[in-house]
């Protein structure tokens, strides 16, 4: 008995025609692009994220090497924004949030400054008294002092920043609830790093 292949033979051709219609019916073209897209943002969020920055190795039984640490003012949040562009000259801007729709507007932050940063770090007392129970921080390193965070390609920053609890997020930047801190009780000192 004469197969089915046999009976009914498929002409090259057909074949062809048959692999672009199932192409063009499960819309190839737009998967293809879906795909490339994603790649594409992948490899520009590992281009831009940096390594994170390397902590000094201290001996604790070493008392040369441990460093004095100075005594904190009293009743004080001391914020210290370490940065990596130490050659650039621009301000480090700091601004502080008490709410989810104020958090990235700096014209709605409760508390912001700005300070050139010395050796790469710049340092902001701020008294526990001013400071609401819950809050968030965000800072940037204005390399150019245009006022401004600068922007590129969907829209990602391109000058270096960063947050409270030094929260990051694979694609935009962290929630407000990533980065809210509590107001301590007694004297204390956080760092955020830019980048």
């Amino acid at each position: 008995m004469p197969s089915l292949q046999d009976r009914f033979p498929i002409h090259p051709s057909d074949k062809k025609g048959r692999f672009r219609r199932a192409w063009r019916e499960s819309h190839g073209n737009a998967l293809m692009g879906f795909a490339v897209a994603i790649f594409v943002v992948g490899m520009i969020v590992i281009w831009t994220t940096p390594p994170p920055l390397e902590e000094p190795q201290i001996d604790l039984n070493n008392p040369l090497e441990n460093p004095v640490v100075p005594e904190l003012p009293a009743e004080t949040l001391v914020i210290r924004v370490a940065t990596s562009q130490i050659e650039s000259a621009g301000p480090i801007r700091v601004a502080v949030y008490d709410s989810k729709d104020a958090f990235g507007n700096p014209d709605k932050a409760i508390i912001k400054n700005s300070f050139l940063p010395i050796q790469g770090f710049a340092v902001w007392d701020i008294k526990l008294e001013i400071l609401p129970e819950k809050f968030a921080i965000a800072a940037y390193h204005d390399l150019d002092n245009n006022g401004q965070l600068n922007r590129a390609l969907f829209n990602a920053p391109v000058e270096p920043y960063g947050f409270s609890n030094n929260a990051r997020s694979l694609i935009g930047p962290p929630t407000y609830e990533q980065t809210i801190m509590q107001r301590p009780n007694d004297s204390m000192a956080i760092e955020i790093r830019v980048y």
